[in-house]
């Protein structure tokens, strides 16, 4: 399993590269900032926030990916063009990370997307997200606006296996062709927390292995953590992140190629969970004739090294 048959695509998202063979790039770590309930937003509609708290979160992340090589996503959350303006804007000065614009509203991701190309950002941005149902006046936007890479989700809301996600997922790929996505992160749609993990799960080997020609494979892990009361309910705070690290590490082992894993806070514990296990398949799949895709650019030069 350390190595995909299937010709494996390395894409840039927002100017990371992400994807290939176990090994070759270190796992892309993708953390939300200014979501519904984060303390550091004073004002969600226009987009007012502690300047000073969230220029030390993101700088955090960017010492985080220093220390292990693993590259970062901010995923942004807004609730209006002005929130969006003002978080995407400040993110850009602050740092190189690439920008994943994440609104319900289809009307509020193209006028963000519009606003973004006409200040000269398009090319650090993701677009969360493409899934079936998503109009062509939208995909006719990304293309117009120069957004190349994007979530390609492969949820299929009349069934949840694998096989319902692998039968929308072609559609989705052609979606993503139509609005000249390059960067595409197929995301295998993982629920809330329940016996349909297992599909969100084993899809990401499947997908892989089937598509990894199309682009990198991931998922979101965050809507498992925050609905997994029962360990909320029964345990610190510090088994909580335990088994919130966890969850996460596991992913790179069966091929995730990139990880959604929550709030930014939480980077403080996923960034070593995931760098550790990173080191051990590139020391797996070596023997292999595995080797990074950029000299040098792997957690196992850092961790070991």
């Amino acid at each position: 399993m350390f190595r995909f048959e299937k010709e494996q695509k390395i894409i840039n998202a927002g100017g990371i590269k992400l994807g290939g063979q176990p090994g070759e790039c270190p796992t892309a770590l993708t953390a939300t900032i200014f979501y519904i309930g984060h303390k550091i937003v004073t004002d969600k509609k226009e987009g007012k926030f502690d300047k000073a708290r969230a220029e030390t979160l993101i700088n955090r992340m960017d010492e985080l990916s220093d220390m292990t090589t693993n590259p970062f996503i901010l995923d942004v959350v807004g609730t209006s063009v002005p929130a969006f303006q003002s978080y995407i804007s400040f993110i850009a000065e602050v740092t190189q990370a690439p920008i994943q614009v994440d609104a319900i509203s289809p009307k509020l991701r193209m006028e963000t997307l519009k606003w973004a190309h006409e200040v000269g950002l398009s090319e650090r941005l993701v677009n969360n997200s493409i899934y079936r149902g998503v109009k062509e006046t939208e995909l006719q936007n990304l293309k117009d606006c120069g957004v190349k890479a994007s979530i390609i989700l492969c949820d299929n809301p009349t069934d949840d296996t694998v096989q319902g996600k692998l039968d929308v997922l072609p559609g989705i790929l052609e979606m993503g062709d139509q609005a000249g996505i390059e960067g595409a992160l197929i995301d295998t749609a993982m629920p809330s927390w329940g016996i349909g993990v297992g599909a969100g799960l084993r899809s990401i080997y499947v997908i892989k292995e089937m598509y990894g020609d199309r682009g990198a494979v991931g998922t979101g892990i965050g809507n498992v953590s925050d609905t997994l009361g029962w360990v909320k309910g029964n345990f610190s705070k510090d088994v909580k992140k335990a088994t919130d690290a966890a969850q996460n590490a596991i992913l790179p082992m069966i091929g995730c190629d990139w990880i959604m894993f929550g709030p930014i806070e939480f980077a403080e514990f996923v960034f070593p969970a995931v760098a550790v296990v990173d080191t051990y398949i590139l020391t797996a799949t070596a023997e292999l004739g595995t080797r990074p895709a950029e000299e040098g650019k792997h957690p196992l030069f850092k961790l070991v090294g």
